[in-house]
């Protein structure tokens, strides 16, 4: 009967037309609208109608339904970037391009921090330790680490360290006590680098070994690259003399070069004050 009808409605559009069928009476009305036949026939007559008519449920997509990937998650801030002076100073953000550094800019395990010609930067990290930078510096942060590849710093701790925290040098690595510790890195690639302890402690080490050599207040370290001997490097630890040490704190960009005075100055004039 589906196939009559449809058949039907093919053959006429617009017209009224009585069927006779096993003895009864069927009155079709064929309507065409839009290409589409209305013919009286049940649903199943077109296996596309319902389709067509029946709203889909929506389908969440693969990348809504995604829980967010490491990449896509937050990073914590672990230092800000408490004072600048001149420029440039840039900082590069995890895998981003170089950008202008601004006061109260926060800082990520991954970021590198860049001071160039005069420029100077100071830093604070969440747990307790501050950094002070210049000279062509470049500083990148790492879980207790701050690796230094060039130019100067100058580290402190106010109050007790939240957890310990190294300086990484193409020499070798210092660790930090409670210490107010000097680096330089010349641009020299064959230079050595110079570690300083204003007051306090501070344990150096090769990169590649265990032991340690113990610098006190006043005390310098020269290391060359490629130093492998420990125990020859123990020898070479060397305290300033009371004039150099004095000239060093009056001429010193990252102790005098800021508005805020360095908050261990005490400390540190207590040092050069107890050389000879």
């Amino acid at each position: 009967m589906q196939h009559v009808l449809r058949g039907i409605a093919l053959a006429l559009r617009g017209r009224s037309l009585t069927v006779a069928l096993k003895g009864q009476s069927l009155t079709i009305a064929l309507v065409i609208a839009g290409g589409m036949a209305l013919a009286g026939c049940d649903s199943q007559s077109d296996p596309f109608r319902n389709r067509a008519s029946t709203p889909e449920t929506p389908v969440e997509s693969a990348q809504e339904s995604q829980p967010a990937t490491g990449s896509e998650e937050q990073t914590e801030a672990i230092a800000t970037i408490q004072a600048i002076v001149a420029n440039p100073v840039s900082v590069t953000l995890g895998q981003g391009e170089p950008e202008s550094a601004q006061i109260n800019q926060t800082m990520a395990y991954g970021d590198q921090i860049r001071t160039a010609d005069q420029a100077l930067a100071e830093v604070g990290l969440v747990n307790g330790a501050m950094f002070r930078i210049g000279g062509n510096a470049a500083l990148t942060l790492q879980p207790s680490q701050l690796r230094l590849d060039a130019g100067q710093m100058i580290t402190w701790v106010e109050g007790a360290l939240a957890e310990p925290i190294e300086i990484v040098t193409p020499a070798g690595i210092a660790g930090i006590r409670g210490t107010t510790v000097f680096v330089n890195i010349e641009d020299d690639p064959n230079a050595p680098v110079e570690i300083f302890s204003w007051e306090g402690e501070v344990a150096f080490r090769l990169a590649d070994g265990e032991n340690e050599v113990v610098l006190t207040s006043g005390e310098q370290l020269f290391i060359y690259p490629g130093e492998r001997d420990i125990e020859a490097l123990s020898q070479q630890v060397q305290p300033l003399d009371r004039a150099a040490a004095q000239e060093r704190l009056e001429e010193s960009p990252l102790i005098n070069g800021f508005s805020s005075p360095l908050p261990t100055r005490p400390e540190i004039e207590a040092t050069v004050d107890a050389l000879e």
